[in-house]
């Protein structure tokens, strides 16, 4: 039988103590090892377990098992019948690496399992692995502190005019010539007075770098008191100083996104939205205007209007700012169920617009109203792009001097059998992107967008949660909407690319089509304007019809009207027309640019642009 005795328990080690630990034939002394490694500036622990079972015999076990869960580390037997049995048996430690710069007072502190020994009817319990093991020579660090902070009255200076940003992350990145690592990076958080301080690694650094993340330059520029990234060779560094200025105090924009293309009688959910890229809160209304063939359904519209007029659909929204949600502008998301209804075919447009009031303020108020209209199609890929304008025929043409700006939609669905808990989307702009252009307008859910390289964008939706198909096909949908400005007077012919990759938490990217636009040069017209004679068109852009007045010194005169494609294909023509003021309808022409030229028969009276949306 064993025999049941105790000896001294130690819960802490340091350097030069044995502990023992040991209940009735079991002794266990912990024996952790550590390495210190000054290439990386970091040291690795090791523990073992040096079990001695008196009284052992063969097929005598000894198991090491996690006091609070119960689970079992590891086992082993006594296969030889040695007695005393003589046992080494690994035991983890947490954090099994400590970098230099989190010693206490020169310690590595090292963490274990609380665990307990069990063998026979022995049990050693509350073995508490905590290890204080001294580091000879370690690596120097050095300290970089700053503030972030709005610098409202834009004197680079923080004072009672300026907002503190707590909670902001702040980088560094250091390059270093050390002979196992060539880069290392460090971090903190701003606290409530936008205060942070940062220990970087001295020891072996060659330069480094200090920032913010990238999303925050897409509301506040890079200025000559706060660069977006800041260079160093030495340390310390002090008052290395984010004074972000805004770019406005109100800037509210609206638009709309939609769950996929629209198809016949399938509904679907779209997300108007507003937002403020402006310091000053900004509240208002936000409406949505429908077409008149879709059906609003309330109940299961997950944000629906509480006001109704007419075709208008109205929501209350207030203080919106971009000093909210982490210094990232905030957006008032809206969710609408619409359903086509029974007149609505392939091949119809279904038009809509979201609009907001104009704050006084507001430094853009062109883009407070949103018009647009989502093509109706039939089977399709629910992950895909679209570009607006969309362009003539199948290679997207556009003109080269008036479509400088382009709008890329990217859709996505989660098409698995289990919720997304992360979406990201990364974007290469075609290399005739000006990638400072980027604006977001619009998103069906919360997104924080970063610069990953020059002209690659990422979009992240943290924390999307996005329902799959199977369970919830209305609940799996998402969008991401942006516009870009082109390079200007790109020559005749250059094609213009997107594509984007969806990643699904950890899955493999699911890449979209590729849309293209090309620089189009409308071959086939006569570039001939005529100094005394005008033409005035009305509406243009136009979506129905559209009215032509010729205003001529003559008398009245027949006319003739050709209208023309951007490869110069004669699409429509009208002979005989014996007034100053004629209309055209839109007849199946689909959306993009056309030139028209009208005639007498004496000579051109004047040619133009006609653009339909």
């Amino acid at each position: 039988m064993k025999k049941l005795y105790l000896i001294l328990v130690v819960c802490v080690l340091s350097v030069g103590a044995k502990a023992q630990y040991s209940q009735g034939d079991i002794n266990v002394m912990p024996q952790p090892s550590m390495y210190h490694d000054f290439n990386i500036c970091g040291s690795t622990c090791n523990l073992m377990y040096s079990i001695t079972i008196s009284n052992s015999f063969m097929g005598d076990s000894v198991k090491i098992k996690d006091q609070n869960s119960g689970s079992l580390i590891i086992s082993d037997v006594n296969t030889t019948g040695a007695n005393p049995w003589y046992v080494n048996l690994p035991v983890p430690i947490y954090n099994m690496m400590i970098t230099d710069d989190q010693l206490a007072g020169g310690n590595a502190n090292f963490f274990g399992p609380t665990v307990k020994v069990i063998s026979g009817t022995d049990t050693v319990y509350n073995i508490n692995n905590f290890y204080m093991l001294p580091v000879s020579n370690p690596c120097l660090y050095a300290s970089v502190t700053g503030r972030v902070y709005i610098d409202n009255n834009t004197n680079c200076a923080f004072n009672v005019a300026d907002d503190a940003l707590s909670s902001i992350p702040v980088m560094s990145n250091s390059n270093l010539n050390s002979p196992s690592m060539s880069s290392t990076s460090s971090s903190a958080y701003s606290d409530g007075s936008g205060l942070y301080t940062m220990n970087v690694q001295q020891t072996w650094m060659t330069d480094y770098s200090v920032s913010i993340p990238s999303n925050y330059q897409f509301i506040f520029p890079s200025t000559a008191c706060s660069p977006v990234v800041y260079s160093f060779t030495t340390l310390p560094q002090s008052n290395v100083d984010f004074s972000l200025q805004c770019t406005s105090n109100v800037d509210v924009q609206c638009t709309a996104g939609s769950s996929g293309i629209v198809r016949p009688n399938v509904p679907f959910y779209m997300f108007p939205s507003v937002s403020n890229t402006g310091c000053d809160l900004a509240s208002g209304q936000l409406k949505l205007v429908l077409d008149n063939r879709v059906v609003y359904n309330p109940a299961l519209s997950s944000v629906p209007a509480p006001t109704v007029s007419g075709d208008t659909l109205i929501w209350n929204y207030a203080n919106l700012t971009n000093l909210t949600a982490g210094g990232y502008w905030n957006s008032f998301f809206a969710n609408v169920h619409l359903t086509p209804n029974a007149t609505v075919i392939s091949g119809d447009n279904l038009c809509f617009r979201v609009l907001t009031n104009v704050p006084a303020a507001d430094l853009n108020p062109s883009n407070n109203d949103y018009s647009f209209c989502l093509p109706v199609v039939n089977s399709y890929d629910p992950n895909f792009k679209e570009v607006s304008p969309k362009g003539i025929g199948a290679t997207g043409g556009i003109d080269q001097l008036s479509d400088t700006i382009l709008t890329y939609t990217v859709h996505f669905q989660n098409t698995g059998t289990a919720v997304a808990y992360n979406i990201s989307i990364i974007d290469t702009l075609d290399s005739d992107i000006i990638p400072s252009s980027l604006e977001i307008v619009g998103s069906s859910h919360t997104v924080s967008p970063q610069w990953i390289a020059l002209g690659v964008v990422k979009f992240n939706f943290y924390n999307i949660y996005l329902a799959d198909s199977t369970s919830n096909e209305a609940a799996s949908h998402g969008a991401i909407t942006f516009r870009v400005k082109r390079q200007k007077l790109l020559p005749y012919g250059t094609q213009i690319k997107n594509t984007a990759n969806i990643y699904f938490d950890f899955n493999a990217a699911v890449v979209t089509n590729t849309v293209i636009n090309t620089i189009m040069d409308p071959t086939g017209i006569e570039q001939i304007v005529s100094d005394s004679k005008v033409i005035s068109v009305y509406p243009n852009p136009f979506s129905d019809n559209t009215t032509f007045v010729i205003q001529s010194e003559k008398a009245t005169e027949k006319y003739s009207f050709e209208l023309f494609d951007v490869l110069g294909k004669k699409l429509k023509s009208i002979n005989d027309i014996s007034t100053k003021q004629f209309t055209i309808s839109r007849n199946g022409l689909e959306n993009g640019i056309y030139f028209y030229k009208i005639y007498s028969v004496e000579s051109v009276v004047g040619i133009g642009k006609l653009i339909v949306n």
